[in-house]
């Protein structure tokens, strides 16, 4: 494998009241680019933030191309504006919460050589627990697929191509070509949560390739920054609400439909049964977005190349 070497990259940063952490994670960050031998600008987009975000960036790092927006828009649509004005031939969506090491571009732009490659994810490590972030797969559950984190261990080798279920959103490098032909990440899961999850997975539906990096590695202590802002019952509301619209979006294959309609009361009346009620109220909170599926269905089976069952016989 090459090391990619001249591939250009833009580097977008979504931010909001991250001033601390820009403080710490960007003097690496740049560093990192100076080493590479290919241009490298960085896109921090301010989500209006209530902080001096925006003047500490222009007096400490005036290099650094800063847009704001006018209010919060949350995470898709802020990246999908720093992606919007991305020069380069790569992406690389990285949170502010990530810390890079020196040999960030060094491996993972020698994947883009191969034209089937949509994403290419760092191993991404949680310094608390050790644990990686970075290889999800897909296993069968009761009603439906569940999502499963491997570790490297677990891997049967580190050598050739490591598939994943999603390149992780928090850090993970993007053919731009690619990433503008889908759209980039759909504003639909405002305000975070299941956008990046949903981006590759209609890259796979595409006939495109999420793949890890294992020689590259990244430092991230989990959901840090959204654990701060939200309450968790907040948070789990919202996810369960985007893994529903995720389903209605995405699958297509009638078997699987039937199976997931088939199971739904199941699941619900369980989690009811169960006092979770999160996978019950994100249902129904899904149900004032139906109206837009239909067409949101059709705009995405455009692109679609490869069934659901193709997808999981890679990512299970």
């Amino acid at each position: 494998m090459s090391e990619g070497i001249m591939k250009s990259v833009s580097i977008v940063i979504p931010t909001y009241n991250g001033r601390q952490l820009l403080e710490r994670n960007l003097p690496p960050l740049l560093q990192a680019a100076a080493r590479h031998g290919a241009p490298v600008e960085v896109i921090v987009v301010d989500d209006a933030s209530s902080d001096d975000t925006v003047t500490f960036l222009a007096g400490r790092f005036p290099r650094v191309t800063v847009l704001v927006n006018e209010c919060n828009r949350g995470f898709g649509e802020t990246m999908n504006r720093g992606i919007g004005a991305a020069r380069h031939d790569v992406v690389l969506a990285l949170n502010n919460d990530i810390l890079v090491e020196d040999d960030l571009f060094d491996r993972p732009l020698g994947r883009f050589d191969d034209p089937a490659v949509f994403s290419v994810t760092p191993d991404i490590i949680d310094p608390r627990r050790r644990e990686s972030q970075a290889i999800p797969r897909l296993r069968p559950g009761v009603c439906w697929f569940q999502t499963r984190y491997l570790q490297r261990a677990d891997l049967p080798t580190l050598e050739g191509e490591i598939p994943i279920f999603y390149g992780s959103g928090g850090a993970s490098f993007y053919d731009r070509e690619k990433l503008l032909t889908l759209g980039g990440f759909d504003p639909i899961y405002h305000p975070f949560y299941i956008e990046d999850i949903d981006l590759s997975y209609r890259a796979w539906k595409a006939g495109w390739k999420c793949l890890m990096e294992p020689g590259t590695t990244v430092y991230h202590e989990t959901s840090s920054t959204i654990l701060s802002l939200h309450k968790k019952r907040k948070i789990k509301f919202i996810g369960d609400r985007n893994r529903t619209l995720f389903l209605w979006l995405n699958i297509t294959d009638r078997p699987l439909i039937l199976r997931y309609f088939f199971c739904l009361p199941f699941s619900l009346l369980y989690d009811v049964v169960a006092f979770r009620k999160y996978k019950f109220v994100g249902f129904f909170r899904a149900l004032r977005y139906l109206p837009r599926v239909p067409a949101l269905r059709r705009q995405r089976q455009r692109y679609f190349r490869v069934t659901d069952r193709e997808v999981f016989r890679w990512i299970c």
